[in-house]
């Protein structure tokens, strides 16, 4: 049988999002369907929670930053079944890298 991805992880260094044509990862994530996540950079944006973003398949595709230079800490953790056909996020935070210490 073909082999299956159970979880698509996109690392990008876009930014996050641009009020221009430019390609950010909002357009990324609005224009390819396949990516359940994607981890972004370049524009070091804050974000307290993922944004769903609607794929051309109707899958959401989650996006986050947490940040720069360490600050913080991003945490998603994602449920997997075997009944499901895509892993499920279960919680998502944002701790301050001072508080973890």
């Amino acid at each position: 049988g073909a082999d299956k991805c159970d979880l698509v992880i996109c690392l990008s260094h876009l930014g996050y999002k641009y009020d221009s044509a430019k390609l950010d990862d909002r357009k990324l994530a609005a224009q390819v369907s396949g990516i359940d996540l994607v981890l972004g950079g370049h524009t070091h944006t804050f974000m307290d929670a993922p944004e769903p973003i609607a794929s051309p398949d109707g899958h959401p595709t989650l996006i986050n930053q947490v940040g720069w230079s360490g600050i913080n800490l991003g945490r998603l953790d994602y449920e997997f079944s075997v009944k499901n056909e895509r892993a499920g996020l279960a919680s998502a935070a944002v701790v301050p890298v001072r508080a973890a210490c």
